[in-house]
């Protein structure tokens, strides 16, 4: 795929049965379940309208999300808030009026908005800045821009915040130098004295591919993001977990089930986590054909995930041992309990009671023998982590 075209498309930018039960008012939409929905047909998508990225703030009485013009290149954010039970029709959000901008995600303690805008006076409309809108009491700011190292003069496509301020975001300024370069990278930065002086890269996360569209949860336990995966999905959701020494796990496409054919990107998780937002646009010979947001429930989106790994072991032959197995080794983000087994059938030698969480033996043979833990949540989602028990005189 041309990678013009890719730079375009980066700027515009069980349980499956069960009806899911969502206390919050989302302007009176019926819940999603496992298979993603339009969400606000004919409201907040409508047909023809390029929407794309939405964010509700975190007690869901105010939205804001992204309107593209039929040249998918300008762009808009309108703004919507419930008053007295009823949610006002969205609009185009007043502090931000005759601005091009883009992907608004309130920060968790829905005091601020942050969001994308074009570099005045460059010529190209694709190169954006990272802005912060403040709320004082009920009234909203001017807006300022976030300076650099954070903003730059590369691209800066879109950010999210944690509790804490710590901004992730994506940019291209690692094409820098490089001809022919567009592709677009994860990075973070701290709040410290008020002020983002550091930027740091997120290497673990970040591939060949384009990176962007990232959101982090307000608690940097997880992050989505979208990274172009092939011609045949292109670009796809993906999910890394926080570990216990800091660290995010290799990135896993979310289901099949979520994403797609399209280009499935700007994803957005309720505070509560039970429900996921995203953008999907539908591209044909390099035209933008529709442009939605959709949700889902997350039953499918968060599994089982080592946060604090098991080390290899080496035990001595002919002599029992007993291993506890921590609280911590595996977590869920939306389970409250996992159940944890292991190949026991492949050892008569081995016990494991899952119950106490001990593992014990009395090996009798010399040798590597390979333990799979299996972790599966009460939605069915299951993760396995293998641990080498070695055997030895």
């Amino acid at each position: 795929m041309p990678l013009k075209f890719l730079l375009f498309i980066a700027a515009i930018t069980m349980i499956g049965c069960k009806t899911t039960k969502v206390s919050v008012d989302y302007f009176g939409q019926t819940a999603p379940k496992t298979t993603p929905v339009v969400f606000g047909k004919g409201l907040i998508s409508k047909k023809g309208r390029f929407e794309h990225g939405i964010s509700f703030s975190p007690d869901a009485q105010e939205v804001a999300f992204g309107i593209l013009d039929k040249q998918a290149i300008k762009g808009n954010i309108y703004y919507s808030k419930k008053t007295a039970g009823t949610w006002s029709t969205p609009i185009g959000f007043k502090p931000l009026e005759n601005k091009n901008v883009y992907l608004p995600y309130f920060s968790p303690d829905g005091k601020s908005l942050l969001y994308a805008q074009s570099i005045p006076d460059t010529t190209s409309l694709y190169i954006t800045n990272i802005w912060k809108l403040e709320k004082n009491n009920d009234s909203w700011n001017s807006p300022k821009k976030i300076y650099a190292p954070l903003s730059s003069t590369s691209r800066e496509a879109n950010a999210s915040m944690t509790n804490d301020g710590t901004i992730y975001f994506s940019s291209n300024r690692n094409c820098q130098g490089k001809e022919n370069c567009y592709t677009a990278d994860l990075f973070y930065s701290k709040l410290t004295a008020n002020s983002y002086t550091d930027v740091h890269e997120i290497a673990e996360l970040n591939s060949a591919n384009d990176e962007e569209s990232v959101f982090i949860s307000p608690k940097e336990t997880y992050i989505l993001f979208c990274r172009y995966t092939d011609k045949e999905t292109n670009a796809d959701l993906y999910i890394s977990y926080r570990t216990l020494d800091g660290h995010w796990t290799a990135p896993q496409m979310l289901d099949a089930t979520i994403n797609s054919k399209h280009w499935d990107r700007r994803p957005f998780v309720s505070i509560d986590n039970k429900l996921l937002f995203f953008t999907r646009l539908e591209i044909k010979a390099f035209k933008l054909l529709e442009s939605d947001i959709y949700w889902v429930h997350t039953a499918k989106v968060f599994k089982p995930f080592v946060f604090n790994p098991l080390a290899n072991v080496t035990v001595p032959i002919d002599k029992k041992f007993e291993i506890t197995i921590p609280s911590d080794y595996f977590k869920d983000i939306d389970a409250k309990k996992l159940t944890l087994s292991i190949n026991q059938h492949a050892f008569d030698w081995l016990q494991f009671d899952s119950k106490k969480r001990k593992l014990s033996g009395l090996p009798l043979t010399e040798g590597d023998f390979e333990l799979i833990f299996t972790a599966v949540d009460e939605f069915s989602n299951k993760t396995e982590d293998t641990v080498k028990i070695t055997v030895t005189r």
